[in-house]
């Protein structure tokens, strides 16, 4: 169909297209007007950076506060936040009572909206019937949302400093272990040890020094014996040539007594001779005891030396035994000191990151306040944000209008009359003879009745009106 035809049509059924269009106008007007009313509230919310920066304080729990508005929406709309304000403010009561809370929390998705503003702000827009109650929830929502984010990032915190003492403790455990082991090591090889080298090593060098000593004392002290051993021999051939003498002039003077009186002077020789000679005999006996006792005492200093060089003997092979050892050991107390410095290690490592977990805690509850900033509150609004009703209005006379105007063509079309010759001559395969014209209202009769008499037999007709 032409545009001219589909004109026509409209036009030939005007009066049905008309009601058509009027009682869907009706209709659509009668569902823009008896909607409810929705008013809007929006708040902007900034993020504000964390204080101090990592590079002073190292932050315990690793999301930037910045890096949330890559997820806000998601957390605006988790059930937890909802249904606090749910609770909180009381919202859609009659949706909670009938079809339960997992409803309500639908139903206030579907009021809300987020969208990230910039790179650290988001707006939060939520619409209700009551323009009170839609900025109540659009300025009580972020310091939910603010007030759960905070409390989730002060439990990693505090986490974070349970599981910095928990470590901590077992750590301490671990150095105090090994500390009681390698204590428990440095006794049970005490002097051993490789920072005992030094002292073995001089230890036994001055054990060495007096081995020679007394190596030098043993070799005088065997020479003054073989020297006494020498004068005895000599002391005891002259004692006893001494008493052979002094038994020989005894003899002689009982001879002599037998012989001549006690006045002789032979009497006299052999009496002062023999006195003379017990006196060196009894002379020789006393250098010869003397000797004796030079003896023991040389041969007591000789087994004393002895004695010594023994026991010196002993503390240098005890010294020569610490010295062989002590590599055995050092390599073993290096293995205990390299663990126990490795403990010890983390243990200081894990006591500072302790330390900087605490203060990072008290940070994170002390910038709690200063993280979220609202810089545009929700005012109460004016005038309802929807349902648009001068739009709804346009809307339902273009589809009143529409509908109509479809009902008259899909009418023209499903009609088979013929109204006019084209249609005809389109139709039909048959020659067209006349056409009546359309009247337009007027009857006219049309009579062909002869106005002449014949010509050579033939008559010519006369049309009457």
């Amino acid at each position: 169909m032409t545009a001219d035809q589909v004109l026509v049509a409209l036009w030939r059924r005007k009066a049905l297209v008309g009601a058509i269009a009027a009682a869907v106008f009706a209709v659509g007007a009668a569902v823009v007007m008896t909607r409810p009313s929705m008013y809007e509230a929006s708040s902007v919310v900034r993020v504000e950076p964390q204080r101090p920066s990592e590079e002073m304080v190292r932050h315990t729990v690793s999301e930037l506060i910045e890096q949330r508005l890559l997820t806000v929406r998601q957390e605006l709309m988790a059930r937890p936040v909802l249904q606090k304000a749910i609770e909180e403010m009381a919202l859609y009561p009659d949706v909670v009572s009938e079809d339960g809370m997992e409803a309500a929390v639908a139903q206030l998705r579907k009021d809300l909206t987020v969208s990230v503003e910039g790179e650290n702000a988001f707006e939060l827009t939520y619409a209700n019937r009551d323009p009170r109650v839609a900025a109540q929830v659009a300025n009580r929502l972020p310091e939910i949302f603010a007030e759960e984010t905070l409390k989730l990032r002060q439990a990693q915190a505090a986490r974070a400093t349970q599981l910095f003492n928990e470590e901590m403790e077992a750590l301490a455990r671990s150095v105090s272990a090994w500390e009681q082991r390698i204590a428990q090591f440095k006794v049970d090889h005490m002097g051993e040890l490789p920072e005992q080298l030094e002292m073995n090593m001089r230890g036994l060098e001055r054990v060495s020094h007096l081995m020679q000593t007394k190596s030098e004392e043993l070799r005088a002290a065997e020479a003054r014996r073989s020297d006494l051993a020498r004068a005895r021999n000599h002391a005891d051939s002259e004692a006893g040539r001494l008493e052979a003498a002094e038994n020989g002039l005894t003899r002689s003077l009982v001879a002599a007594r037998t012989a001549w009186t006690e006045d002789h002077p032979e009497i006299k020789r052999l009496e002062s001779e023999l006195e003379a000679m017990t006196a060196k005999r009894r002379d020789a006996e006393g250098r010869l005891v003397a000797d004796r006792q030079e003896r023991l005492r040389v041969a007591e200093l000789i087994t004393s030396i002895q004695g010594e060089i023994k026991d010196l003997q002993q503390r240098a092979e005890a010294y020569q035994r610490r010295l062989d050892n002590t590599p055995r050991w050092a390599h073993e107390l290096s293995v205990m000191d390299r663990d126990y410095e490795i403990a010890r290690t983390k243990y200081q490592s894990v006591v500072s990151r302790k330390v900087e977990a605490e203060i990072a805690e008290e940070l994170e509850a002390k910038s709690s306040k200063s993280l979220f900033n609202v810089i545009s509150p929700a005012g109460v609004p004016g005038i309802p944000a929807r349902p648009d009703r001068y739009g709804g209005m346009l809307i339902a006379l273009l589809v009143a209008l529409g509908l109509g105007a479809l009902t008259g063509v899909i009418l023209e079309m499903r009609d088979d009359s013929i109204r006019d010759g084209q249609e005809l001559r389109e139709r039909l395969t048959l020659p067209v003879l006349a056409v009546v014209p359309n009247m337009q209202g007027r009857t006219e009769k049309r009579v062909l009745m002869p106005t002449a008499p014949p010509r050579n037999g033939i008559s010519s007709p006369t049309t009457l009106s």
